[in-house]
């Protein structure tokens, strides 16, 4: 008997991206951070196995979301496309795992804006989801 689980895993493994991080600075020395934001969650390896590649993403999204001036945190996260705003949530999570690395005041913001964009079921859906960032 074989687990269907563990066969929509192995689908999982097939067509893993990842930001490209020569494509995500040219965004952030032009200053486009939004953009590099939303480069970044568009391409977030959720469906990879390996672990230096989610934290390569990780670092990159996160330190995005530290250059962006907290009063314009509300019109870059509005600006994102919805299906992209529960993967910024998981990567907000993922923030607050290292509270040292990251500005936990700028990604409690993050988190406001991105619950008041999404509503709780962002919450609920970025907890039970097992695609990881």
């Amino acid at each position: 008997m074989t687990n269907h689980i563990e066969d929509k895993d192995d689908d999982l493994l097939t067509n893993v991206v990842e930001p490209d991080e020569n494509e995500w600075k040219k965004f952030i020395d032009d200053m486009k951070y939004v953009r590099a934001l939303e480069y970044v969650l568009q391409n977030a390896p959720v469906r990879a196995k390996d672990l230096e590649k989610k934290k390569k993403a990780s670092h990159m999204a996160l330190s995005t979301m530290m250059k962006i001036k907290t009063n314009e945190i509300a019109d870059a996260v509005n600006s994102i496309p919805a299906p992209l705003r529960d993967t910024l949530m998981k990567y907000v999570y993922k923030g607050f795992e290292n509270p040292k690395d990251y500005s936990s005041s700028a990604l409690l913001t993050w988190h406001e804006k991105v619950l008041a964009a999404t509503g709780l079921g962002s919450i609920v859906r970025v907890l039970t989801d097992r695609r990881t960032v």
